[in-house]
């Protein structure tokens, strides 16, 4: 992962979270200690953070964390936006007229609206970012509300959980914050949208998990699930330049 790379996701947890802790980044972002803390001396000097003892917090007097949320959201989605687009593509040619699909939140899920939207279908989603972007006169949306994370822009929780166990799935199209594809685990950032996740999972016919390549260098704040209960996990060209052994429900999305 490259060092802007690595910026943008000590900067989103940040935002998040208000301070982060070098060790963790370090087994996060699968580098060392030393490179974590010279990525936090170099974002200091920009005023982007304040360094503390083992790690740093945010810089309330910066402008780039404190941007409203849809800003940042949007700076997520342009991040790798081609690989995401390109898998989102070819996961959308699964799906024909007259299913139900579950669109789990977050950018990598997001670029899937476009090519949906032109498909008699009923689409379920607590992505308020989808929900916000949806213009259709042929595809059916269902929102699931509860609790808001306004970070991601998604709703989670009791509520969210009692409206998706309504609905049945002939797809669910899951995102992630990042994957080990030696121990086949799949992360997430969020507790919060773990219980989404995992119930959506349960509730469809069949899963996939829409990755880009640079998921493959993070490990997030919780493993969710394994590689081995997905149907497919889509990805760009990227991941053939990982070492590991690619399982046989990897996909790859030209």
């Amino acid at each position: 992962m490259l060092a802007h790379e690595r910026n943008d996701y000590i900067l989103t947890k940040l935002n998040a979270k208000g301070c982060v802790n070098v060790r963790h980044l370090s087994q996060e972002l699968a580098v060392s200690e030393v490179t974590i803390r010279r990525d936090l001396e170099e974002m200091e000097k920009q005023g982007l953070l304040i360094r503390i003892h083992g790690g740093a917090k945010k810089n309330p007097k910066t402008d780039i964390l404190s941007k409203n949320d849809e800003s940042r959201m949007l700076d997520r989605l342009q991040l790798h936006f081609e690989q995401k687009n390109r898998v989102c593509k070819q996961a959308a040619e699964f799906i024909k007229d007259g299913d139900c699909v579950f669109l789990d939140g977050g950018t990598s899920i997001f670029p899937m609206l476009s090519y949906l939207q032109t498909k008699k279908i009923k689409i379920v989603t607590h992505s308020t970012l989808i929900q916000e972007h949806f213009d259709s006169d042929v595809a059916e949306l269902f929102a699931i509300g509860g609790k808001l994370i306004p970070e991601y822009k998604m709703a989670v929780g009791p509520i969210a959980l009692e409206t998706l166990q309504r609905f049945n799935f002939d797809f669910a199209f899951i995102g992630c914050a990042g994957i080990d594809l030696l121990r086949h685990k799949v992360y997430t950032a969020e507790m919060d949208t773990l219980a989404v996740k995992k119930q959506a999972m349960q509730l469809a016919q069949q899963s996939y998990l829409l990755i880009d390549s640079s998921k493959t260098k993070i490990k997030g704040f919780c493993s969710f699930t394994d590689f081995s209960r997905f149907d497919g996990i889509l990805c760009d060209e990227g991941v053939l330049q990982e070492d590991e052994e690619l399982p046989e429900n990897f996909m790859i999305a030209k």
